[in-house]
C-alpha cells in the first residue's frame, strides 16, 4: 500500500488553517514528488489564499494566489517539486470523500494543466481539538448508465520531521 509522507510541520499548518476557519471549510494544495515505489512525499503546502471563500459546506480557493505559489516553488526547485493534489476540511464531519470531492478529483486528473492523472485529495475532518486526516489517490473513473464509478486508493499517512 502506498504512503503519503507528510512533514509534521505541514500537518500542523493544515490544522492551524482548519482551526482558524472553523466551522467553515478551508483547504489548499500539496506539493512534492512521487518516489519510485509510488509513495508520495509532500514537501510544501499552499494555503487557501487571501481571496478564498469559506462556507459551512463549501470551499473555493483563491486560484490566482495558489497558481503563483505553485509556479514559485516549481521555479525554485528546478521543477523537481510539483502539484500532488488538494487538501480541504470537513468541519464537524468525517474524513471521507463526498461525491463532490470525487468529481473534483476526476476533473483535476483530466486537466492537462495539473500534469497529474493520479492526484491526491486529503480530507481533514473534526474539530479544532481533534482533527483526523485521510488521504486518497484518484486512479480512474468510468461511467455506466449516467453514473460515475470511481476507483480510488487510500494512502497511509506517515508523519515525519525533516
Amino acid at each position: 500500500m502506498a504512503k503519503l509522507w507528510l512533514p509534521n510541520e505541514l500537518f500542523e499548518t493544515m490544522k492551524s488553517h482548519a482551526s482558524a476557519k472553523f466551522p467553515f471549510e478551508t483547504g489548499g494544495i500539496l506539493l512534492g514528488y512521487t518516489a519510485d515505489n509510488q509513495d508520495v512525499v509532500a514537501t510544501h503546502l499552499i494555503g487557501p489564499g487571501p481571496n478564498a471563500r469559506h462556507e459551512k459546506y463549501r470551499f473555493e480557493p483563491d486560484g490566482d494566489f495558489q497558481q503563483k505559489e505553485i509556479e514559485k516553488v516549481f521555479r525554485e526547485t528546478g521543477g523537481r517539486i510539483t502539484y500532488l493534489g488538494d487538501w480541504h476540511t470537513h468541519p464537524l464531519g468525517v474524513a471521507v470523500l463526498s461525491s463532490t470531492d470525487k468529481r473534483t478529483l476526476e476533473k483535476i486528473a483530466r486537466s492537462p494543466e495539473t500534469q497529474n492523472c493520479h492526484p491526491l485529495m486529503a480530507v481533514l475532518a473534526g474539530i479544532p481539538a481533534r482533527w483526523e486526516l485521510n488521504v486518497f489517490r484518484f486512479l480512474f473513473a468510468h461511467r455506466k448508465w449516467f453514473r460515475a464509478h470511481y476507483n480510488l486508493e487510500s494512502l497511509t499517512t506517515k508523519f515525519y520531521a525533516p
